[in-house]
């Protein structure tokens, strides 16, 4: 198994088990990854932004983004999922690091 898929799966888990369901899924991340690389080819980088920064609203209960925003892996998860999303080509380097100063 890849590394990307054993973090996605890793991801999975902790989310779910901190909110007490199954929230998300390997597949639903990885459409994810492939909605934000065709919206970045498409719409550019606003749009992009736009759809990252929204993304935990659509998956997530206001009650469960704070949950998460708790649990002591948060910054570790957010983090290691923006590097990623570099690997993918979905943001720059400058980019994540942007993001995660919004995210933390």
């Amino acid at each position: 198994m890849s590394e990307k898929k054993r973090f996605y799966r890793e991801l999975c888990k902790n989310v779910n088990r901190i909110l007490g369901r199954r929230a998300v899924t390997v597949d639903r991340i990885v459409r994810y990854v492939a909605e934000a690389k065709r919206i970045r080819r498409t719409k550019g980088t606003m749009d992009l932004i736009h759809f990252l920064t929204t993304l935990r609203e659509r998956l997530f209960t206001p009650e469960e983004v704070k949950r998460l925003k708790q649990s002591s892996q948060y910054k570790e998860f957010s983090s290691r999922l923006l590097d990623l999303m570099v690997y993918e080509g979905v943001i720059t380097v400058g980019e994540s690091r942007m993001l995660k100063r919004m995210v933390f």
